[in-house]
């Protein structure tokens, strides 16, 4: 089994804010970064609210060895955004059949909550959010990236 987990900062208006943030106390290196606007081009049924073109829909940061993730966007929009629930983890792979294969056991357990159904979208040809039962949100994501 080849995937990572990563990270993944919810920010709520701050994303770009805490990517120079890192990039000049940590030395993180961003490999990816789309912001709303440039969504809004690739996807025009993405919508926004006026004043945000350049808030971040999704980012990649390389911080040593590791990577971060990074967007404005709470991934469980049944709880209140706050700092201290704004972290969840996403599994990321090339391989679909394994991305495919953990949503589908993690949906089927008792006490997990599907936040968003697993299925293809602008950015990824495989995705969902789901909620295990201690609380800890989890995207599962399949990368078109090589990073």
């Amino acid at each position: 089994m080849k995937y990572e987990v990563i990270p993944f900062l919810s920010m709520n208006g701050d994303a770009a804010e805490a990517i120079a943030f890192y990039e000049k106390t940590l030395g993180a290196k961003v490999l990816f970064r789309k912001s709303y606007k440039e969504m809004k081009e690739m996807s025009p049924e993405f919508t926004y609210p006026a004043g945000q073109d350049e808030y971040i829909t999704h980012s990649v940061l390389q911080v040593g060895v590791n990577k971060v993730m990074i967007a404005e966007e709470a991934m469980d929009a049944e709880r209140p955004w706050e700092s201290g629930n704004s972290i969840s983890m996403c599994i990321q792979s090339q391989d679909q059949e394994q991305i495919d294969r953990l949503y589908e056991e993690l949906s089927q357990y008792p006490g997990v909550k599907v936040l968003v159904p697993y299925e293809g979208n602008e950015f990824s040809p495989g995705y969902g959010i789901v909620r295990d039962p201690f609380g800890v949100v989890i995207q599962l994501c399949v990368t078109v990236h090589d990073f």
